[in-house]
């Protein structure tokens, strides 16, 4: 069992640029602690997401490790030129020493992509025409396509990814058409969710990757079996008491950075994001506690659910560096020897 970073790198009460140095050192420290990828968001004009290039943080992140996984969940291909993502991501690959990682979506929050004047309605179509786009140029000397809205004849594709044919690349699922789209395609898959409707959604998308297994759309790095990884919010401190009374206003900060465009628009997000601690805990979605029980927590959701990929998000929201590094310590050191075993 392998385990993953995600984070927002959200706003909280201090300077920007501490932020992302503490992130840095964050990333760094969990690299030496054994995790293996480190994920992170693409948000835009909410203070959920601080780092709206990912290509930038990670380029500044790939500096700093040499051997952690990094990439964006998800680059918001309907925001891209792609030509220009296609050389970055080359970029990226070289800079990280082809530990890259490639996230894609078409973006959750219609307010994100409206302020670049898309009308999520057509995000399905734009993401399409990207995403090929995207494999042709990563794979092949020279880039042809003409479609809708995009129009390229034999362009040279000079920078090359480190990883042949192409880094992995990633999806993330809610069911329907993505959970589709994905198994596919070929392509690992992220989740959140209540634990309860984890279970099925692991098994969904088994039985739609062993449906679609073979099919002429599979990408050409596309693996035996997905990785489904799932994402869950976690403090750990050295007793329960201190747990939650560090993780509650830390989650409660960090919904309220996540509602808040949304709200501004009078509007909520997913419903599969919950709105406060103590169902969110009820849920599986934020585990606090000790040790021993952030380590039982995990034990009975992989019992449930059968996923093989846990995505901590351990700095989130009020959380200090300090508070943030120490939960980062004791998971490496109480409770991932244990799931490993």
């Amino acid at each position: 069992m392998e385990f993953g970073l995600f984070d927002h790198v959200d706003l909280r009460d201090a300077p920007l640029e501490r932020i992302f140095a503490e992130r840095i050192e964050f990333v760094a420290a969990a690299e030496q602690a054994g995790f293996s990828s480190y994920h992170i968001a693409e948000h835009h004009m909410t203070p959920l997401g601080m780092a709206p290039s990912p290509s930038v943080f990670l380029a500044a992140v790939a500096r700093e490790t040499t051997r952690i996984r990094l990439g964006p969940l998800v680059y918001l291909l309907p925001l891209y030129v792609p030509l220009r993502l296609i050389e970055e991501i080359c970029m990226l690959d070289h800079l990280s020493g082809g530990r890259l990682d490639i996230g894609v979506g078409r973006g959750v929050s219609k307010y994100e992509v409206g302020y670049y004047g898309l009308d999520v309605g057509e995000s399905w179509e734009i993401f399409d025409e990207i995403f090929d786009i995207l494999i042709a140029g990563l794979t092949g000397e020279r880039l042809d396509h003409h479609g809708k809205r995009f129009d390229y004849e034999n362009v040279p594709m000079v920078l090359r990814p480190v990883q042949t044919p192409h880094p992995p690349i990633w999806y993330g699922v809610g069911g329907g058409a993505g959970l589709e789209l994905a198994a596919r395609k070929g392509m690992n898959m992220v989740a959140l969710g209540p634990t309860s409707r984890i279970k099925k959604l692991v098994a969904d998308c088994r039985e739609a990757w062993r449906r679609h297994d073979g099919g002429p759309e599979r990408l050409p790095a596309a693996t035996a079996t997905p990785i489904i990884g799932i994402n869950r919010n976690v403090v750990i401190a050295d007793s329960d008491a201190e747990a939650e009374r560090i993780a509650r206003p830390a989650y409660q900060y960090w919904y309220e950075n996540l509602a808040s465009l949304w709200r501004a628009h009078g509007d909520a997000p997913s419903a599969f994001i919950i709105d406060n601690y103590d169902t969110a805990r009820r849920e599986g979605m934020m585990i606090a506690g000790s040790p021993d029980t952030v380590r039982a927590a995990f034990e009975a959701q992989i019992a449930e659910c059968g996923y093989e990929y846990p995505i901590l998000q351990m700095a989130f929201g009020s959380l200090t560096h300090i508070e943030a590094m120490r939960s980062l310590r004791l998971f490496a050191e109480e409770v991932m020897p244990a799931l490993r075993n």
